[in-house]
């Protein structure tokens, strides 16, 4: 199977998030139910990009797809990518669980300790810079954590102000240097990235 074919769900499920989050994109004050919607789909948009990376490097140590009709394989060999996720574990000394795939340092050491043949293409993919959907990770832990720790974060970074009270939707609604709504700028990184790592 090719790894293209992974592309249209995944994009549509990013297009969905984003019909979602723009919907309430109208410059009025959003009622607790809607801002609560946005988080969720601003949470969710975190969570379909560290899936599909991890499927992407997880599936590549099957040996059962290909990239522009090129097998790729694993001379470790492994039959479904569960089993390749336990090998994976079994190979870091003090870790119990998989790596965290959103983070791009990771996810290159995973695909480097599976061994994939297409290695080269993910670091090549993964070591963007600037690496534009961090932003978007520190406005999801914010959401999901609402701690100290996440808030200084936030505003560590640049994301948010360093005074004032932190609102995650004027973050995501508010315009990038490249001028696009910052929620767009993600949407549109992550699907590029994508499209470059199944080639």
């Amino acid at each position: 199977m090719d790894l293209a074919r992974r592309l249209p769900r995944f994009e549509a499920r990013i297009d969905a998030l984003i019909k979602i989050i723009s919907f309430h994109d109208n410059g009025k004050t959003l009622p607790i139910q809607d801002v609560y919607t946005v988080e969720r789909a601003l949470i969710q948009l975190q969570i379909e990009w560290e899936l599909f990376l991890r499927n992407l490097i997880l599936d590549s140590a099957t040996g059962l797809f290909t990239t522009n009709s090129k097998p790729i394989i694993s001379p470790i060999g492994f039959a479904n990518r569960e089993i390749a996720a336990h090998y994976l574990i079994s190979q870091y000394p003090k870790r119990k669980v998989e790596p965290d795939w959103y983070l791009p340092a990771e996810a290159v050491k995973a695909a480097k300790i599976l061994n994939v043949s297409n290695f080269t293409n993910i670091p090549a993919q993964l070591g963007l810079s600037p690496w534009l959907i961090d932003d978007l990770r520190y406005v999801r832990n914010f959401i999901a954590h609402r701690s100290k720790r996440s808030a200084l974060t936030l505003r560590t970074n640049g994301t948010a102000s360093t005074t004032g009270i932190i609102d995650p939707i004027s973050i995501a609604f508010s315009y990038s240097p490249s001028g696009i709504k910052s929620y767009v700028g993600w949407a549109t990184f992550i699907k590029f990235v994508a499209k470059q790592l199944v080639k």
